[in-house]
């Protein structure tokens, strides 16, 4: 069974810009040009709901910073080519150079402070050796920081920076945040900036959460050090209320954090579909023709459109319908045991459109799922069948595209065949299509739907 969510890694992120996958290169461009001006530290939000590729998107940003200037990789450099709009688009974002450093801060939400491990997650950059004694000097200031405000100690850590190294010991803690941010400022190029990408900060236990954007806010005061959190900041706004209590306004306290908040925009999913190689391998079973002009395939982008599938969710609602349609439509464009014509057009308006939407309703609303498979669909969600353009084009088309044809009645004659008349041993469409024992179909679907099937594609 194969997953179809893209891994940030570096070959799939010069493919996404080069390809402009998800329609946000022009995005990617302005936010190098917005720090490029940037005369102060600034911290920015990018804000985005759970799945719409935000890692990627940051991701895709760090790439570009940390090759702006010097790439002997071919294709990186095509990628900033893309990026940049011609020569003057270049210079916009050479204005100034970068340093990078990544931090997943789920990965690090049981740890006990968020400056330690920020600290662990610097010294693991990889930078070159004279930066990594800066950060060495940076570590054990960071350090004496945290023993003397929060008693934790963090030899061990500074032992693995430096053998033998004693933690430098100071009553003072504001002359050691002082201290600490000159050192941390060297870490920046020189006329240049250290971008910190935190990521993942949304999903972290309230506690981690609240304790690392305060750490960031009190010991990171430096203007050559900047931070660009990926989040969605209504989740955010939750876990601060959690922290603080349900009468906390969440929002003024992250407005204390942010100098800028920057909504990613969404993707452009038709983009994504046309360079996403082999997305809907089901697709693909419809050999005579283009397999994205077929109904099935269009039904599903329709599906997608309709409940606003992220990034994300949509990968995983493909997972989930190839695995479930994939060797049931097979026979159907491949007719062997049929007894007629008519037999497939029925099967083929179960499982091309019937299964699809019960796999949409299963990810994107469990409650209207368990509805539709009870019996008690609403109106609204058997609309998504009549309102299709496709679904309605396909059932014009067996019914021989009578003018009077009424596609509403169709699709509830045919929902309550299979879900809820368990006696109506046939139920005739037209004279092109009908439905043998339709009640048989209850089950299957529900079986297939779930990944239960013996028809299950599981490779």
């Amino acid at each position: 069974m194969k997953k179809y969510d893209m891994q940030p890694t570096t070959d799939n992120l010069i493919s996404s810009i080069t390809k402009d996958i998800t329609g946000r290169n022009q995005n990617i461009y302005y936010l190098l040009r917005l720090l490029n001006e940037q005369d102060e530290a600034m911290s920015i939000a990018i804000n985005g709901s759970w799945g719409t590729g935000k890692t990627f998107f940051i991701k895709q940003c760090q790439l570009m910073l940390d090759n702006a200037f010097s790439c002997k990789n071919d294709k990186i450099t095509q990628a900033i080519q893309t990026i940049c709009p011609g020569e003057k688009g270049l210079a916009n974002i050479q204005k100034m150079h970068f340093r990078t450093a990544y931090y997943d801060a789920w990965e690090h939400d049981n740890e006990e402070d968020p400056i330690a491990s920020l600290i662990r997650c610097l010294a693991t950059t990889d930078w070159s050796t004279r930066v990594k004694e800066t950060l060495v000097k940076s570590a054990q200031i960071g350090a004496s920081i945290l023993n003397a405000t929060t008693h934790i100690d963090l030899e061990s850590l500074a032992k693995k920076l430096r053998n033998n190294s004693d933690l430098l010991k100071a009553d003072n803690i504001e002359l050691l945040k002082e201290q600490f941010n000159s050192t941390l400022a060297k870490l920046a190029p020189e006329q240049g900036k250290l971008i910190i990408f935190i990521d993942e900060l949304d999903r972290c236990k309230p506690t981690y959460a609240v304790k690392l954007l305060e750490r960031i806010k009190h010991y990171f005061n430096n203007p050559n050090v900047s931070f660009i959190f990926s989040t969605d900041l209504e989740q955010l706004r939750h876990t601060i209320t959690q922290y603080y209590g349900s009468k906390f306004n969440g929002y003024q306290y992250l407005d204390r954090f942010f100098n800028l908040v920057i909504s990613l925009p969404e993707p452009d999913i038709d983009r994504y579909f046309d360079n996403t190689k082999n997305i809907l391998d089901t697709a693909r079973h419809f050999e005579k023709s283009d397999p994205k002009s077929t109904y099935y395939y269009l039904f599903c982008k329709e599906l997608i459109n309709h409940f606003s599938f992220s990034i994300r969710q949509t990968n995983h609602f493909y997972l989930k319908t190839n695995s479930a349609t994939y060797n049931l439509i097979d026979p159907i464009l491949n007719p062997q045991g049929f007894s007629s014509p008519a037999e497939r057009h029925g099967r083929f308006i179960i499982y091309d459109f019937l299964l699809p939407l019960m796999n949409a309703l299963n990810q994107a609303d469990i409650n209207e799922y368990n509805n539709f498979i009870s019996g008690n669909a609403s109106k609204d969600i058997l609309s998504i069948l009549s309102s299709s353009q496709y679904f309605t084009k396909y059932y014009k088309d067996i019914s021989g595209n009578k003018a009077n044809i009424d596609v509403i009645k169709g699709v509830s004659d045919i929902y309550n065949s299979i879900f809820n008349d368990q006696k109506l041993t046939s139920l005739k469409i037209s004279s092109e299509c009908y439905i043998e024992y339709p009640s048989q179909y209850k089950k299957r679907l529900i079986d297939a739907c779930n990944l239960m099937s013996p028809e299950t594609k599981i490779n």
